[in-house]
């Protein structure tokens, strides 16, 4: 039987899914083929961050909600990067950045609640069971 926590975690698992690939995406678009504020393509700086997030994505896709945990962390210091490019030199993709890493941070942040809670249901179910 599933709970209402644990379908809230689905969902939110699902956001941080469709979320975190995006901004794979985004930051590909941004750094490799159309970098703002007359930037050059830099594979550098491309690669720091791709391999930056993709060494949490064994943990999501296992569910490790430590994982979570680090990732929003992580996420902080991409953010605030983000946002000071778009007050430097707004563009859609900047923009787009943004959003993304909020929607990313607040889905890995509802998960990492409600996927707790459903354990914890779990847990007390079945020692009253």
């Amino acid at each position: 039987m599933t709970t209402k926590y644990e379908l809230l975690a689905s969902r939110s698992r699902f956001c941080v899914l469709v979320s975190y690939f995006l901004f794979l995406l985004i930051i590909t678009l941004g750094t490799l083929v159309w970098p703002s504020c007359e930037r050059n393509p830099n594979a550098v700086v491309w690669g720091i961050q791709i391999a930056i997030l993709l060494s949490f994505l064994p943990g999501v896709l296992k569910q490790n909600i430590r994982t979570h945990v680090w990732l929003t962390f992580i996420l902080l210091g991409f953010f605030i990067a983000s946002v000071t490019t778009v007050f430097a030199c707004y563009s859609i993709l900047t923009l787009l950045e943004v959003l993304v890493i909020v929607a990313l941070f607040v889905s890995s942040m509802l998960y990492i609640r409600w996927q707790s809670r459903a354990l914890n249901e779990k847990g007390s179910s079945s020692e009253n069971g």
